[in-house]
């Protein structure tokens, strides 16, 4: 089978999914290519070693890359990022010109002028699509506040069935983001439940001793850490984290360390300045993808916050799985499919999102607890995700189903060929 992946981002980023697919499917004895845009994800800075051009040729772990054309941008201004997204929606279809030929392609979404990118490619090379939501828009977007003119929400929201419709199959995350999908007139036969997934061999536990020397590189000695790594943007709403570390005493030896860069992170420092809590929140700049396992196991506990609105029940933020699997456990300030997946595996505690008081007791309760106890709630957490969404079995079913459209679209005997 002959697989294009098609993604806005892809590593050096820090959106693994796309690369963990294509290596995948590459060591099983597929022929993958990629094309992607040019690394800036999510600073909006180039990343050192890439140089701007309309079409940049590579090959990673033995797999086709073809890097095309975008504006490196990744902040609040609206026009900033629609420049961003629609370069490289325009750029894309070039680039798979210089990638090997291809049965089906599988596209990573978000940002939804991707899907036009897809379709493109789709009629130019007469291939199918498999798309993979991974964030509702418009509904995203709106959240975030970067788009508030209602013609331009109207617009996205047909580009948006536009792109369903042209899809020859659909993945999303949650029962709830495939019911979004359903009310909007989506064919339910063309509509997938796909998990995330949890790579348990590169999760293996750290030693005690190599956490002790993260804990002092990074001050947090004698600290209760909690952690929160990711995309520090609009829509997690971490106000509420900034005024929560506001209420935990100073002397009491906690700290909240907010990992990684995004659009609201200098906004955040201002209102912490503000507020005059600097021994109490930490934020740290992004860190290599390889080193964030050992970051998270050296912490106590791992912070989720997403605003409070309809999108928490459509999404599950990969970042969950990441905490979980590190063993220790899970402060979750978010509603819907995410809150339940911790609630079930018993890897952390609930609490509302956007309420610093609740987030500030919910860390005084981690804290409390007995060692063991603490220990004992990231373990079961870790089990439950190794047991229910192992990367060989999560992925055994996305190779499934790309084998199952291609030939759909080529007919067996024509797939056998190639």
């Amino acid at each position: 089978m002959r697989v294009l992946i098609l993604s806005q981002y892809y590593k050096p980023e820090p959106i693994p999914k796309p690369a963990e697919l294509a290596e995948d499917l590459s060591h099983k004895g597929h022929s993958v290519s990629v094309v992607t845009g040019f690394p800036n994800y999510p600073t909006g800075v180039l990343y050192p070693g890439f140089r701007l051009g309309l079409v940049r040729r590579e090959t990673a772990d033995g797999i086709p890359i073809a890097r095309t054309f975008e504006f490196p941008y990744h902040g609040k201004n609206p026009i900033g990022r629609m420049l961003n997204y629609l370069s490289f929606m325009i750029t894309a279809p070039l680039g798979s010109f210089f990638v090997p030929r291809c049965d089906v392609m599988y596209v990573w979404h978000p940002p939804l002028t991707v899907g036009v990118a897809a379709w493109l490619i789709a009629r130019l090379h007469g291939i199918p699509f498999i798309y993979d939501v991974q964030d509702i828009w418009p509904e995203t977007v709106v959240l975030s506040g970067m788009v508030r003119n209602k013609l331009i929400i109207r617009m996205l929201s047909m580009l948006e069935r536009f792109i369903y419709r042209r899809a020859e199959h659909i993945f999303v995350v949650t029962r709830g983001a495939r019911e979004n999908l359903l009310e909007k007139g989506v064919n339910p036969e063309k509509v997938s439940v796909m998990p995330h997934w949890i790579d348990e061999i590169k999760s293996a536990q750290i030693d005690s001793e190599t956490r002790q020397r993260v804990r002092q590189t990074y001050g947090w000695t004698h600290k209760f850490v909690s952690l929160f790594a990711g995309n520090i943007g609009i829509i997690q709403g971490l106000d509420a984290v900034v005024r929560a570390a506001a209420l935990l005493p100073r002397d009491g030896g906690f700290l909240i360390s907010l990992i990684g860069d995004g659009a609201d992170k200098e906004r955040l420092r201002e209102i912490a300045k503000s507020l005059d809590v600097d021994d109490r929140i930490q934020f740290l700049d992004r860190q290599p993808a390889e080193e964030m396992p050992v970051l998270m196991e050296a912490a106590d506990a791992l912070l989720v916050h997403l605003k409070s609105a309809p999108l928490a029940h459509w999404v599950i933020p990969t970042k969950i799985f990441a905490y979980l699997s590190a063993g220790r456990p899970v402060l979750m300030a978010m509603d819907g499919a995410g809150a339940d997946l911790v609630r079930d595996s018993g890897g952390g505690i609930i609490i509302p999102p956007e309420d610093a008081a609740a987030l500030s007791q919910g860390i005084r309760s981690l804290r409390d607890l007995p060692p063991e106890d603490r220990a004992a709630m990231g373990r079961r957490g870790r089990e439950y995700l190794v047991t229910k969404f192992s990367k060989r079995t999560v992925l055994a079913q996305y190779e499934q189903k790309l084998r199952m459209i291609a030939r759909r679209a080529k007919g067996p005997r024509d797939l056998l060929k190639t």
